[in-house]
This record gives structure tokens, C-alpha cells and sequence, in this order.
């Protein structure tokens, strides 16, 4: 079983206070205790993201179980990349859930989701020069 987590001092590429542009992914559950599923696809918002964990919002709830993986669909920039993790922890907030979601797998290389990542950053940040992404992550 997961244990659940403060989520409120990670920083992330997606950043809760910092970025203004939303990203969109079709979720569907992947798996559910080992053996894949078919499932219906449901959009969610995607509200802070990096290379390890993503966090989002549906009206949608989940168990805060290992047993199960979801799958995310998104696109960042002219890539689709589809992301499969589990859920770490979940918190309601009126009546939506926000849920973190460890990344357990990706349709691409780790080096390219965090190049891609940071692709995606810089291109929403255009005032920041290229050399300085790393400043945006310590904030």
C-alpha cells in the first residue's frame, strides 16, 4: 500500500503557481492488478509535472493503490506521448480530486521526456532564455 504525502512543495515543469497554460491528457486505466484493461478515456487537467510525477484534477475518483495503473495520453509540442503510473496519493478539493501520480512508464526514453519537458517550458516561457531553465525549477 502507498503511503500519502504532502503535495504542496514539490516544483515541477507544469507548476501550480508559476505557469499560466493549462495541458489537457486523456487518462484510461491501463491495468488493474497486473492484467491490462480496456476503459474508457476521460480528460483530465494536468496541474504540475515533471520527470518522476505528474498531478491531476478530475471529478473522476480513484483508489490510492498499487494494483492499478492509469494511462495518460498528452501532447507536448508535435509529440504524443503516453504515460502510465499509479496513484500515490488523492485529496478531495470541493468536488473535484487531486491526484499525484507516480510515472512508472513511458512510450519514450526518460532523456527524451525530460528534453521534451523542458522543450515544452521554454516554449511557454518565452521571455526566459534557453540557458536558464534550471532557474525555473528552483522556484
Amino acid at each position: 500500500m502507498l503511503l500519502r504525502r504532502n503535495m504542496e512543495t514539490s516544483a515541477g515543469v507544469i507548476s501550480r503557481t508559476g505557469n499560466s497554460r493549462a495541458l489537457l491528457a486523456e487518462l484510461a486505466i491501463s491495468q488493474v492488478g497486473g492484467e491490462p484493461v480496456r476503459s474508457g478515456v476521460r480528460k483530465v487537467l494536468l496541474i504540475h509535472m515533471n520527470a518522476n510525477e505528474l498531478e491531476f484534477s478530475t471529478t473522476l475518483r480513484f483508489p490510492v493503490n498499487d494494483r492499478y495503473r492509469l494511462s495518460f495520453q498528452l501532447k507536448l509540442g508535435e509529440k504524443r506521448i503516453v504515460l502510465e503510473g499509479i496513484v500515490a496519493s488523492r485529496v478531495k478539493q470541493g468536488n473535484l480530486y487531486l491526484y499525484e501520480l507516480r510515472i512508472a512508464g513511458s512510450s519514450i526514453s526518460r532523456t527524451d521526456w525530460i528534453r521534451e519537458l523542458n522543450e515544452w517550458l521554454l516554449r511557454h516561457q518565452p521571455a526566459l532564455p534557453e540557458h536558464k531553465v534550471h532557474y525555473l525549477y528552483r522556484n
